[in-house]
Order: C-alpha cells, then sequence, then structure tokens
C-alpha cells in the first residue's frame, strides 16, 4: 500500500511542476499541425504540373558536353515548348488570383522586418534591368539570374526541377532554366 501512495504522490508533485501534462476538458494538450496550404498556391502547382506534362510529352534529345551543341539543344527544347504552347499567353498560369497572392507574399517580405535584407540579396544577384518580357520569350542568354531571396522563396510553392523563380526590373517571373523561356511573369509585382 505504501508504494501506491508513493506514486501517487510523485504523480501529484509531477503535475504541479508541470512535468506531466494535466489533461483538460478537450484531453491532453496538442501540438498545432502545420497550416493548411493556401488554395491559390494549389491552384498554382497544378497549373505547373499541366506546364509539366507538355513539356514531357516533347521528344527527349540527347545529352552532350559540346558547348555549340548545347546552345542548339537549348533552342531547340524552346522552340517545341513555343510550338505546344502557341496560344499561351501572361496570366495563363500566373491567374489574377494567383497573381494577387504573389504580390501579397512578394510585398509582405519585401516590407516586412527582413526585408532589407531580401532587398540586399536581390542587388547582389545583379538584378536584371527592365526588360521587356513576353510569354514564351527567351530569357536572354547574356543576362544575369537575379537571386531570389530565401526568405521569398520559404513563403512560395516550391517549383520543380528545370523551374525557377526570376525577377526582371520589378516583374517576378517564372522560367524555364532549360530552355531559358519565359513561362509566365506577375507584371510590377516588386515594389
Amino acid at each position: 500500500m505504501r508504494i501506491g501512495r508513493c506514486s501517487a504522490l510523485m504523480i501529484f508533485w509531477a503535475m504541479l511542476v508541470g512535468v506531466l501534462p494535466i489533461p483538460t476538458a478537450t484531453g491532453f494538450p496538442q501540438k498545432a499541425g502545420p497550416s493548411p496550404e493556401n488554395p491559390t498556391f494549389g491552384d498554382f502547382s497544378q497549373r505547373v504540373e499541366q506546364y509539366l506534362k507538355v513539356r514531357k510529352a516533347l521528344p527527349p534529345e540527347r545529352t552532350t558536353k559540346r558547348q555549340e551543341e548545347i546552345l542548339d539543344r537549348r533552342h531547340a527544347l524552346a522552340q517545341a515548348i513555343r510550338t505546344s504552347r502557341i496560344a499561351a499567353k501572361q496570366g495563363d498560369i500566373f491567374t489574377p488570383e494567383i497573381s494577387e497572392q504573389f504580390v501579397r507574399v512578394i510585398r509582405s517580405t519585401l516590407q516586412g522586418s527582413d526585408a532589407s535584407n531580401a532587398r540586399k540579396t536581390i542587388r547582389q544577384g545583379e538584378p536584371v534591368a527592365s526588360l521587356h518580357l513576353s510569354v514564351n520569350g527567351a530569357y536572354p542568354e547574356h543576362m544575369p539570374l537575379t537571386t531570389v531571396p530565401p526568405t521569398l522563396l520559404l513563403r512560395l510553392p516550391q517549383l520543380p526541377e528545370r523551374l525557377a523563380y526570376r525577377i526582371v526590373g520589378r516583374d517576378f517571373v517564372l522560367e524555364d532554366t532549360e530552355a531559358r523561356l519565359v513561362i509566365d511573369f506577375v507584371p510590377a509585382a516588386i515594389p
């Protein structure tokens, strides 16, 4: 009987000190689950997947290490994508709703508490000056690839391999990195 009393006393003190969780009317304390994905970003991800399906349907080309063949392959891939997306236009992937959500996230990141670090990252990455963008247009070979700040990337949907976010002037761009092709963009997204 003495062991029972001793155990009860230890449990009482452990609960009092906070070592053990105290059951409440709603049960034991629960950890907060991950926040649900923004439905707008879910729509964006589906549109990106549709683009990748179109891209995967293109005939594969052999790999090479020769520079001129790499450029030829890039140009051929870009042309094949243009042909398969002949009716593509700005807003096909970045719809008005999706663009609005991206602009909200971009501006809150670039105007929030970490804004100075994010802007510094963009400036260090040799930001591209204003350039006339068009869907299915080439991202110029001679232009640098602007670094998108990690604080911003963490708040945006993750992209599959071969796609990347870019900043061109004040525009936010979705680029096919292998074809160096502008897939879609959000005009004037960068404050």
